[in-house]
């Protein structure tokens, strides 16, 4: 095998996203296999969903299970034990760390596996792999699964009216596909063409988010389902997961993850969502290579759309020397995945990132 084998691993069976998606799950499932399912939801999400749920959430037969575990070895085998023997399909309701446990249920049971998320804050309802935690919430790795999701559902008027810090979280996230992928990639013109496609796609979707990102928030917050908002949602959902797909290890994580990562060290950045740190992280990548007209770009952007632009705006004071000696350390270990970066990694060399970013991310 050649260091350019990659596994492709487009998406889901079927993907539908617009007003009135979850009714499709009919059309799929017939009545019989609908009476075998098991659905698994978050509290919060099973509010939200509620109002356009089908008829065959009903279904005589079909078992509801309230889950407020982790994706972790012991939550999902309890849900195994509750979900019992026949069922038919595993319909899971909520976000990242929900659709990853129904994700998991779904391959133990050996049954199909429907997402139907509730946020748009990662590209979880695409992709076949969950993250795995232990009991503690630590996250582990994770495992990509031999088979694809059969059917992502996206009702967008759920995810309008759900609160604008997941989708502020997505955008971050996703926003990171192109800066990561780029470095990851640097002579795309000598790696498979699936990785090429999963680049021009994370360009795509860089340029629909930093174009109208700031429109979809504001047509969140009037409340009013537009064409930018929708357009927002599947670059998250859909956009997000196939860039990682289609491009494999060239196309997943560099520096920007690996400076969230360290910032988890630190407590008070807990309140703060994955993807808000991971577009901090943007910057922080940006800075390190020297990238002074995308760092411009980029805070520039953040701004209008309230992502922080400093370690400040996640309550982390730069002058903590201790602090930030911990986040460098810890964005630092051998494992992170800023090692992909084409330049010498120091603490210092980092410590300046961040004060560089500190400086030109504050608030005119």
């Amino acid at each position: 095998m050649s260091n350019t084998d990659i596994r492709v691993v487009p998406g889901p069976a079927n993907y539908y996203s617009h007003p009135g998606a979850f009714a499709r799950l009919n059309e799929l499932y017939s009545d019989e296999a609908l009476s075998r399912a098991v659905w698994v939801f978050g509290e919060r999400a099973i509010a939200a969903a509620t109002p356009f749920l089908p008829a065959a959430f009903n279904a005589p037969g079909a078992k509801h299970l309230l889950f407020k575990g982790h994706c972790s070895e012991s939550d999902v085998a309890q849900l195994a034990a509750d979900a019992g023997t026949d069922r038919a399909v595993v319909i899971g309701i909520g976000g990242g760390a929900l659709l990853d446990s129904a994700k998991a249920l779904a391959r133990k049971l050996g049954v199909p596996v429907v997402a139907m998320p509730t946020i748009a804050a990662t590209c979880a309802a695409w992709t076949p792999l969950s993250v795995w935690y232990n009991d503690a919430g630590q996250a582990l790795g994770y495992e990509i699964f031999n088979d694809a999701n059969h059917l992502v559902l996206v009702e967008p008027q759920i995810l309008l009216e759900a609160p604008a810090e997941y989708l502020l979280a997505g955008i971050g996230d996703t926003l990171a596909k192109w800066y990561e992928a780029v470095v990851l990639a640097p002579s795309p013109q000598d790696l498979p063409l699936t990785v090429r496609l999963g680049l021009d796609a994370a360009l795509t979707i860089r340029d629909v988010l930093l174009d109208h990102s700031e429109a979809a928030l504001a047509d969140q917050q009037r409340g009013v389902l537009t064409q930018a908002f929708r357009d927002v949602v599947d670059a998250i959902i859909a956009g997000g997961g196939m860039v990682g797909g289609l491009g494999e290890r060239f196309t997943r994580i560099a520096a920007a993850h690996a400076v969230h990562n360290g910032l988890t060290v630190l407590p008070q950045t807990d309140r703060f969502l994955h993807g808000t740190k991971v577009a901090y992280g943007i910057l922080v990548q940006s800075a390190l290579l020297g990238q002074d007209e995308v760092l411009a770009q980029l805070i520039a952007a953040y701004q209008r759309f309230h992502l922080p632009t400093t370690l400040a705006q996640l309550e982390v004071d730069i002058n903590d020397r201790d602090a930030l000696d911990r986040v460098i350390a810890h964005t630092l270990r051998p494992v992170e995945s800023i090692h992909y970066l084409p330049v010498t990694l120091t603490a210092d060399r980092l410590r300046a990132a961040f004060e560089k970013v500190e400086t030109a991310g504050r608030p005119a």
